[in-house]
């Protein structure tokens, strides 16, 4: 009797979590590409291809693939002064990055070529 009270507390547990889990709203995602064939091209889209102009405030998965040991992916907020992440100039491959953006002003750009690469969209309140 008191291995099924404590597999039953156990499957409560399992059921309580998973309820939880379905009920928060899923992570929007949005995919950054920077010097593909080194090409002097950065972008940041929806996995639809549409670029990114403005979204809603809240948490976003950010897939960003450098392409090129040229380039880079850095994203800040104008509004708030500040960088939110960056790849390396020398590095290449794939990184993910998960952030909650308030409304405001963002700018992604290459470092090395912030003057002909970059970006801007808005996030709403």
């Amino acid at each position: 009797m008191r291995k099924v009270a404590v597999t039953l507390a156990a499957f409560g547990i399992v059921m309580c979590t998973g309820a939880t889990a379905k009920s928060a709203q899923p992570i929007a995602t949005l995919f950054g590409r920077s010097g593909k064939h080194n090409a002097y091209v950065i972008t940041l889209k929806f996995g639809s291809g549409r670029k990114v102009r403005t979204i809603p405030a809240g948490t976003y998965l950010f897939v960003i693939h450098d392409y090129s040991r040229l380039h880079n992916f850095a994203l800040g907020s104008q509004t708030e002064n500040t960088r939110l992440f960056t790849t390396g100039i020398r590095w290449r491959g794939t990184k993910m990055y998960t952030l909650t953006l308030p409304p405001g002003n963002y700018a992604y750009a290459c470092s090395a070529h912030f003057r002909t690469m970059n970006g801007t969209f808005v996030v709403t309140g």
